[in-house]
């Protein structure tokens, strides 16, 4: 929707008409009501119409009416509105725009060399752009020098305030929020791309296990240890489980029990060749049935050593019962992979009754090997730094060997150890992936990187040739090596103008929620069906990043929270997490456990923020822009009513929501020739200066997407979607993490929502959700259960 300028006139009864030229040059006089005038020309207007005659206004033109009037320069006055969610169904914080393929993009949005800073060229634009912003949720500006850290690594900060004591908003932080739209609404490249370019991994279902066969390297080769079974077609066993289970820890410890030691009363250690008896037990279920079979550990020597005659047929316990054969002795190797599990009591011993089965080790399964414990590695990465001796869900549990044992543990040598996925043609066993565990993750078969069109990536030529409109108006520098551009563009003089901008609760903090971290191993979330960024509807995660036709879902993008109430942040020292307003629930605010704050390393607190309703006022300098390479940034500036851009810290929790608007009045905008004019003039008041067509700019910039994308502005995939994420939803969902529960819980645990996404079992299985498109007219809402009953069971 356009913005125009009139003119008020005001008759004698005070009636008011509205004169103006449209788009077309074309003069017009209407009619209005006072209603569709702001509250401060409404007041005016009550107190003395005959102010407003001849006042020139700004207005909304909707299907040729005027729909909203105000002053020059001025906000619109509409304010978001509360409304009444279902806290069953809710919005993720986080979304994509789509970043579709630009290779095919020639002109203005295509790329070319940017076009300097050493003159001012005649057709492009140069000149000052004054700009209002006006917050509509609470701004975080953490201030990191007067941050306070306490023993438990809970860090809290204050705003970061000027000389004048208002909160001090740096223009980088501006800029970077307007390049991020501009990269979005211009289809540029990424400025920024971390390498991605190793492929990541999921957990595979729990079923995977039961066709990992054990496997050794042996000189150069996969040597499989398939204990006395047969591996069948799909890698299962044709009889008792591979490894023999060596008793090992005790239940409610992570320490060894040492039921079963050397003679000399040592542990057995991972890797040691061995001699063992074994005896032979079945798992039953319920009824006593046989559930599947096993060889246990009951006697082990160090290989060569004197084993000794078989001990007695034990008796059993519980549901694991001996099958009453005679025991036998066996060879193999010790497989310790740590007390990874609650409740788990057996590491294994590696062995096969007839020589073992050689298999070619490939140079792709040793990358593939080095991956995986690289992946491992480094998602635990920061939970080793923080001093983690286990995964915080577990409680009798200690990391896998893997994630600890540090880089040695990424190469496949001369006895190693670990399980293969295999398959049996009944000629030969295909080793398809090594893994260090029988519950494991599996890699993806491509990585991130793959799937973004080249197009997309970040620039590398030295000569410029590659900047794509963001690069050329913010600026570029080359990843890969040497070459930079200062871009066209500078943003200064940030100022706050309002008198009492801080709410400040400095005497007691308020301990925020945790902020979640980027996973793009959810492939239903990161992954996309096609260059086009359309969602993986309907498939389980292990399908994800499976194909070089598949695409990522776009630029990353925090929704706007809208609809929140009106007393959503009132009182935010209060814990009030379990309580909901028209649905909503304190979503910014960490839970109280047991009436005790948690504040620790996971979570930030805030001393202050800024307030609601804020005003701040900034100018940004440009020099030689295209009238395109303008529009796009005064699209921006001039978003329709009730859009916002995404500002500062805890945006998924809700926060920084701000409004921009362009201050016309004080924008000073000329192309080149003019301002050769200017300087060329001893008499510069006598230079007639005509002010931008804003809404020309923008069209212009607007037909030029058209024409590059085909299809009407607002319908363009990327342009639906960054409004989708400037305005946020329209249904009745709320936005917060994923989580099984209407209401925020002490303990978090949003991982399961996702387990209950992936869940398959006989009874029940999850439904496989993916991030709904924000290009849609209506994004699906996901529920809190995401499981549906299997009506086969």
């Amino acid at each position: 929707m356009s913005v125009l300028k009139g003119e008020l006139k005001i008759d004698k009864n005070g009636s008011i008409e509205l004169q103006f030229d449209d788009n077309s040059n074309e003069s017009k006089t209407l009619g209005i009501g006072k209603k569709i005038l702001t509250n401060s020309l409404y007041t005016s207007h009550r107190r003395d119409p005959q102010a407003l005659n001849g006042l020139e206004v700004e207005f909304e033109l909707d299907n040729n009416q005027p729909c909203r009037v105000r002053e020059v320069g001025g906000v619109f006055q509409a304010r978001p509105r509360p409304k009444t969610v279902n806290p069953n169904v809710f919005h993720n914080p986080y979304n994509f725009v789509p970043a579709l393929p630009r290779n095919k993009i020639t002109g203005e949005l295509g790329d070319r060399k940017p076009i300097g800073h050493g003159r001012y060229h005649a057709n492009q634009w140069t000149g000052r752009i004054a700009v209002k912003l006006t917050t509509i949720t609470p701004l975080l500006i953490p201030d990191a020098s007067e941050m306070e850290e306490d023993g438990q690594g809970h860090k809290t900060f204050p705003t970061r305030l000027d000389a004048q004591g208002k909160p001090y908003l740096p223009p980088t932080s501006l800029r970077g929020m307007l390049r991020s739209a501009y990269e979005a609404v211009t289809n540029s490249r990424l400025s920024v791309l971390d390498p991605h370019d190793m492929r990541l991994a999921y957990r595979m279902p729990a079923q995977m296990g039961l066709q990992m066969v054990p496997a050794r390297i042996e000189n150069n080769e996969i040597k499989l240890y398939p204990g006395t079974s047969g591996i069948g077609s799909d890698g299962r066993p044709e009889g008792p489980m591979y490894a023999a289970w060596l008793p090992f820890y005790n239940p409610n410890s992570t320490r060894p029990r040492r039921q079963l030691t050397y003679p000399d009363g040592s542990l057995p250690q991972h890797g040691d060749a061995v001699d063992f008896w074994a005896e032979k037990f079945e798992r039953q279920n319920s009824s006593g049935g046989s559930v599947f079979s096993y060889w246990k550990v009951r006697k082990i020597v160090k290989s060569g050593g004197d084993l000794g005659t078989a001990p007695n047929r034990s008796s059993g316990s519980g549901r694991h019962q001996s099958i009453g054969q005679d025991l036998r002795q066996f060879s193999g190797f010790v497989y310790i992979t740590n007390k990874n599990i609650d409740g788990k009591h057996d590491e294994r011993v590696f062995f096969s009754q007839d020589p073992p089965i050689c298999c070619p080790l490939s140079n792709d399964l040793r990358s593939q090997w080095k991956e995986l414990i690289t992946n491992y590695q480094e998602t635990h990465k920061e939970d080793l730094r923080k001093g983690w001796t286990s995964p915080p869900a577990l409680n009798n549990s200690c990391w896998s060997r893997q994630v600890i044992s540090g880089a040695a543990e990424r190469q496949l040598s001369e006895g190693s150890l670990c399980y293969a996925k295999a398959r049996n043609s009944g000629q030969r066993c295909q080793v398809e992936g090594l893994y260090p565990v029988m519950i494991t993750r599996g890699l993806f078969n491509q990585a991130p990187i793959s799937l973004l069109h080249s197009s997309l990536k970040p620039a590398t030529q030295a000569d410029k040739s590659q900047l794509s409109p963001a690069d050329r108006v913010f600026g570029w520098v080359n990843q890969q090596g040497k070459g930079s551009y200062k871009g066209q563009l500078r943003i200064h003089s940030v100022t706050c103008q309002s008198d009492d901008p801080l709410h400040d609760f400095s005497h007691t903090p308020v301990p925020l929620a945790i902020l979640g971290q980027p996973k793009p191993q959810q492939a239903g979330f990161y992954n996309a069906q096609d260059r086009q960024g359309k969602p993986l509807n309907g498939r389980g995660k292990g399908s994800g990043y499976n194909s070089t036709n598949q695409g990522l879902r776009g630029r990353k993008v925090y929704v706007h929270h809208q609809g929140l109430p009106t007393s959503h942040w009132n009182n935010p020292q209060q814990d009030q997490t379990q309580r909901d307003v028209q649905g909503h629930y304190q979503e910014y605010r960490r839970p109280q456990n047991n009436g005790v704050e948690q504040k620790d390393d996971q979570n930030r607190s805030m001393k202050n923020w800024v307030k609601v309703g804020t005003e701040f006022t900034f100018d940004i300098d440009v020099v030689n822009l295209s009238e395109v390479e303008l529009g796009g940034l005064l699209y921006l500036l001039t978003l329709p009513d009730l859009h916002f851009h995404r500002l500062g810290g805890g945006k998924p929790l809700g926060f920084g929501s701000v409004r921009l608007d362009l201050i016309e009045s004080q924008t000073d905008l000329r192309p080149g020739q003019d301002w050769s004019e200017f300087y060329q003039t001893l008499l510069p008041d006598e230079v007639v200066v005509k002010p931008i067509n804003v809404s020309q700019c923008v069209e212009t910039y607007q037909k030029a997407v058209e024409a590059a994308y085909g299809g009407e502005f607002n319908n363009v995939r990327f342009i639906t979607a960054f409004g989708r994420s400037a305005k946020g939803f329209d249904d009745n969902a709320a936005v917060h993490y994923p989580r099984v529960t209407p209401h925020p819980t002490p303990e978090g645990e949003a991982f399961k929502w996702f387990v209950e996404n992936e869940r398959e079992s006989r009874d029940e299985s999850g439904m496989k959700l993916t991030l709904p498109d924000l290009a849609d007219p209506a994004p699906d809402s996901f529920p809190i259960q995401p499981t549906k009953t299997n009506t086969q069971s």
